[in-house]
C-alpha cells in the first residue's frame, strides 16, 4: 500500500498512517502533536485549493468562511460546506477522510487539536447535528426546478450582514462548474438563469465569479417558471410589475 501524506497548515507534510492499523494510536498522537501548534489560528485557502484528500489521514478542521465542496474519490459532489461546519469529523472514528475536501471560494479553516475524550465527544456531536442541516440543504440544492436550486446557493453563499439590508452586497461565487455540479445541472443553465436575472434587475451587477443584489429582493421575489429559457428575463420582468 502507497504511502499517503498529509499536509499541514505551514506546508509542511507529515505521514498519515492507515486507519486501524497497529500504530493508528501511535499516528494521531504523533499528528496532534504536529498541528497543536496551530491551534486557534487560521489557513487561508485559495479558490480551488485541496485542503484534505479522501482516503488520508489528518485532523479535523472547521471552516470559518468560504465554503468548500466535498466530493467522492471518484470526483463526484457529495456536500456543500459552510462556515461554523466541521471537516474530516469521521476521524474521531479512527476512519479516513471520507471526501475529497476543495475550496470553491476563498476560504479560511482553523484547527483545534480536540485533546480529551470530553471534546471529541462534543465534537461527535455536532458533527451529527451537522450533518441533518447538510442534508437539508443538499436536499434543496439538488432537487425541483434548477432557478430554485440556484436561488438556495446564492442564500447561503451571501454576505451574513446583507440578510437585511436592501442595499447590492457582493457576494463571492464559485465557477459556473462547481455551481452546475452543486446544483446537479449543466453550466449552460445557470449561465442562462444568471443572464435572465441581471436582465430583470435582481442582479445588480455580474462577474466571473461575483455578483452583487439585495438579498431581501432576491428572496423575496417571485420566480416564474421558464428561468433557464432565453426570456426568462421577460417573463421574471412581467411578474414583477404585475
Amino acid at each position: 500500500r502507497a504511502t499517503q501524506w498529509a499536509l499541514t497548515p505551514d506546508r509542511e507534510l507529515v505521514m498519515a498512517l492507515p486507519p486501524n492499523s497497529e500504530r493508528a494510536e501511535l499516528g494521531e498522537i504523533m499528528l496532534m502533536e504536529k498541528f497543536s501548534f496551530v491551534q486557534g489560528n487560521r489557513h487561508q485557502l485559495a479558490a480551488g485549493e485541496l485542503l484534505c484528500e479522501a482516503g488520508a489521514v489528518g485532523v479535523v478542521w472547521q471552516l470559518e468562511s468560504g465554503a468548500l465542496r466535498l466530493d467522492s474519490a471518484d470526483g463526484q459532489f457529495m456536500q456543500l460546506v459552510l462556515p461554523g461546519d466541521m471537516i474530516g469529523v469521521e476521524l474521531l472514528a479512527a476512519t479516513a477522510y471520507a471526501y475529497t475536501a476543495r475550496a470553491i471560494v476563498p476560504s479560511s479553516v482553523s484547527y483545534s487539536p480536540l485533546s480529551n475524550d470530553a471534546e471529541r465527544r462534543m465534537a461527535l456531536l455536532d458533527g451529527l447535528m451537522q450533518q441533518q442541516r447538510r442534508m437539508a440543504h443538499l436536499v434543496a440544492l439538488r432537487t425541483g426546478p434548477a432557478q430554485d436550486r440556484l436561488k438556495h446557493l446564492l442564500l447561503l453563499m451571501a454576505p451574513d450582514a446583507s440578510a437585511w439590508g436592501e442595499v447590492a452586497a457582493r457576494c463571492v461565487l464559485p465557477t459556473l462548474k462547481d455551481m452546475a455540479a452543486i446544483l446537479d445541472t449543466a453550466p449552460e443553465t445557470v449561465s442562462r438563469i444568471f443572464a435572465n436575472l441581471k436582465r430583470s434587475h435582481l442582479l445588480d451587477v455580474r462577474q466571473r465569479q461575483s455578483a452583487s443584489f439585495s438579498v431581501p429582493r432576491l428572496r423575496d421575489a417571485a420566480w416564474p417558471t421558464g428561468m433557464t429559457r432565453s426570456d426568462g428575463g421577460r417573463r421574471m420582468t412581467e411578474a414583477l410589475q404585475a
